[in-house]
Order: structure tokens, then sequence, then C-alpha cells
């Protein structure tokens, strides 16, 4: 068996910008040119994957278009060595302005690169005997949630299970899922999402699998039966890569300009690093200054998403927050929002 638990997540508190959300690898057969437009289709699938958080992007004629001609999208590759199981790959770098713009023409969700990271502690019996996986463990349930993970564009990461965290916890706290001892040992890596798991395989070799999913306060349950521990990890990573992607992405639609109101501007500094945060989102596509006035600026940001849905991710990356002295983000007339200074 299999528990996985999400501690509430209000907010991204820790997330962070996935550093290689733009970089795919995909099997090839060879450096011929026809195995490589077939790789580079396959990263360019899974670019679309990462990059609108759906489990499987729909075929519509603009994608369509473009995996019949993946070149444009990329601006390098380079051939990689496999292991003797896997063999060749073939390394891809997106252009992130060229498959941003194939997202909108497409009209499909964007999702900031800016995400949620995620702490796993799994505990596997091995021949009736819990064993506790760490960062450098090679166990299948390990690499599973490793792979399909960043498939799906998030930080999933395994503890070190070093010498601090031997101090704070146990094989039986993770095992048995002692809420205190888990909580001391987690509190050094700061995740937003907490994954708590232990796993067995049945006597007939199948890989049970029970998930308990909490997010926000929300409550779920699942369970699979697969033929191997990755599969019932990818399995539990697609479920908390989809909650994600609702909470996060922006759903597809034309772009609009939104006049977009901040207070508590006091200096240069908070200025750039408002514009430089602002642009450095995948749902923004431009941000221009309107007016600069004590303490308040206001700017035109044209996005794809509505107004009271661009407060709440403003607010949930923590750049700004509800003015009370202004309506609410839903209201008509310009957003209002306070900034809460750099993070």
């Amino acid at each position: 068996m299999v528990v996985v638990v999400a501690l509430p997540v209000c907010v991204p508190a820790h997330a962070a910008v996935v550093p290689w959300l733009y970089d795919v690898e995909a099997p090839v057969a060879s450096q011929g040119a026809a195995d490589r437009r077939s790789a580079s289709r396959t990263a360019l699938r899974e670019m679309l994957m990462r990059l609108t958080g759906l489990r499987s992007v729909p075929m519509n004629e603009a994608v369509q278009a473009a995996l019949r001609d993946p070149g444009p999208y990329y601006v390098q590759y380079r051939f990689l060595p496999g292991n003797t199981e896997d063999g060749m790959h073939l390394g891809v770098s997106f252009s992130p302005k060229a498959v941003r713009d194939l997202v909108s023409r497409a009209a499909l969700p964007i999702w900031s690169a800016n995400r949620p990271v995620g702490l796993a502690w799994l505990a596997v019996a091995v021949e009736g005997v819990p064993t506790v996986l760490s960062r450098e463990s090679d166990h299948p349930l390990a690499e599973g949630l490793r792979v399909r993970a960043r498939e799906r564009g998030i930080e999933m990461r395994l503890p070190l299970l070093d010498d601090e965290d031997a101090a704070r916890i146990s094989v039986a706290d993770v095992w048995y899922r002692f809420p205190y001892a888990i909580e001391q040992a987690t509190g050094r890596y700061e995740p937003d999402v907490l994954l708590l798991g232990r796993a067995r395989a049945d006597p007939l070799g199948q890989w049970v699998t029970e998930w308990e999913f909490r997010l926000d306060g929300g409550h779920r349950s699942f369970s699979f039966e697969t033929p191997t521990p990755e599969e019932g990890a990818a399995l539990a990573v697609d479920e908390v890569a989809d909650e994600l992607m609702d909470r996060y992405a922006v759903l597809g639609r034309e772009a609009t300009a939104i006049e977009l109101e901040v207070r508590g501007i006091a200096t240069v500094r908070d200025y750039a690093t408002l514009m430089s945060a602002l642009g450095a989102l995948e749902f923004i596509d431009r941000v221009e200054l309107l007016a600069a006035a004590p303490a308040t600026t206001t700017l035109r940001v044209t996005t794809r998403s509505t107004r009271s849905r661009l407060a709440e991710l403003l607010s949930a990356y923590g750049l700004l927050e509800a003015d009370a002295a202004v309506p609410p983000p839903g209201a008509p007339g310009r957003l209002t929002l306070a900034w809460t200074g750099s993070r």
C-alpha cells in the first residue's frame, strides 16, 4: 500500500522558477535527421504538457502544425549518451517565447514557470523490512516519482536522510506517518507540497497503491493497481500536478489589457522588482507604465487572465495583495492591489 498526503497549501510560499522547464530530453534511435525530427516532436509534446499543465494536450490544428515542423520552437539540440537500457537521448532547449506563442495560438492554458516545490517522504518494504528512500535512491518508486514530476514540470524532491534528518525522524515515523516527527524533519526543506508514502508489493507481484491527497483544506482519496511501482508513482504525480494546474494555470482565452494600480511602491528598486517579476510570468504578455505618483503606480497589463484570476495569482505568487481600501477584484473599474515587497 502507498499512502500520500499533500498538506494544505494556500499559496506557494516557497515556490521557485523551475530552471529546467524549457529543457526536454527524449529518446532518439540515431543521430540521423529523421530520428532527430521524431525525437524533437516527442520533446515538443512534453514541453507543451509542462507549459500548459495538461496531462493530455489537445491535438488541435495549431498543435498538429507545430508537431509536423518542431524546428522553429527550439533554439538548441544536443545528443546525450544514455544508459544501457534506454540508449541515446536528444536534449532540446526550447524558446520560451516561441512555445508561449504556440500555446496562445492553440488557445491552451498556460502555467507560470514559478511553481510550488514538493517534498516526498517515502518508505518501501523490501522483503518485509521498511526502508526510507533518500534523494540518492534509485528505487523504482522514487524513479517513477522523479520522472513523471519532470515530465509534468514540477519540482518533487526526496529528503537528504543525513545526520540532521536521522536525529529528527525514523523509518517507523515515515512508515506509520507520525505527524510530529514528520513536521519536525520537514521544516528544514520548507516545501509547498508534502508527500508521505509507504509501498509494498502484494503476493501476486502487483503494486496496489492507495493515495490520500489534501490541498488547502480539500481532501481526495484514490487508489491504483499497477504492475510496477513506477506506474503507481506516476499516476499519483498526475493527480498532484492536475490539482496544482487547476489552481495556478490561466485558461486559454484572447489576451486583453487590464489596468492595474499598485499601491505602496516607494522606491525605484520596488518598481524595478515589480516590473521584472510581472514580466517573467508566462500568463502576462506585456506590462506598460501608464502613470507614477507618490506610492501609487498605474500599469497596463496585457494578459489572457481575467481580472479576478489575475488578482488571485499575483497574490498567490506573493507579489501583490488585495487592498482593503478599494473594491474587490471582481468589481468594475481598474484592479487595485497593494505591493507586498520582494519575497
